[in-house]
């Protein structure tokens, strides 16, 4: 026979709350060694992830968007974006990510894991598809999307080495 805690209304709140302030990235300070090679494969998993969309994208690559919407509805779509722009926001977007691994790497920060890079990423195959730009630059985009995940999961590994390095040395 299995117990059940009652929930009072005092701690159901509390809990009410604590989801409400939950988010989609896991900080690792104060994990165990499994738990942080379990953390390590939840980033490949999501470079996996990463390559199903890119498969996905590839295969659409010559599909035009625009010949699917009646002619009302491309004149509130309007023109496609320019290609430039698109290559700006995935630079600009390459930065955002890489500097603050970057510095939480140079500061022995732990690393932040999360899947919610995964949207933004497969989101410039569709810029690209809406430019109707794809094919010419399925590779760039598949290029940034992998070395960014290489970054990520380098971060992890060096701080999961100097976490097991330290306590190898303390213990």
């Amino acid at each position: 026979m299995k117990y059940h805690n009652p929930i009072t209304r005092k701690s159901h709140r509390k809990g009410a709350a604590n989801k409400s302030q939950k988010t989609h990235s896991v900080s690792v300070e104060n994990l165990t060694p499994s738990a942080l090679h379990a953390l390590s494969r939840k980033g490949l998993w999501g470079l996996l992830l990463f390559l199903i969309v890119s498969v996905a994208a590839f295969m659409a690559q010559d599909f035009n968007l625009y010949k699917t919407f009646p002619e009302p509805v491309l004149q509130v779509l309007g023109c496609p974006p320019p290609e430039i722009l698109i290559h700006l926001a995935l630079t600009c977007y390459s930065f955002t990510v890489i500097v603050p691994v970057l510095i939480r790497m140079a500061t022995g920060e732990s690393p932040v894991i999360g899947w919610h890079h995964l949207p933004y990423r497969a989101a410039f195959y569709f810029f690209y598809l809406v430019s109707m730009t794809l094919p010419e630059n399925f590779v760039a985009a598949v290029t940034v999307g992998i070395l960014l995940y290489a970054v990520e999961q380098i971060s992890i590994w060096a701080y999961l080495y100097k976490t097991l390095r330290v306590n190898e040395v303390s213990g």
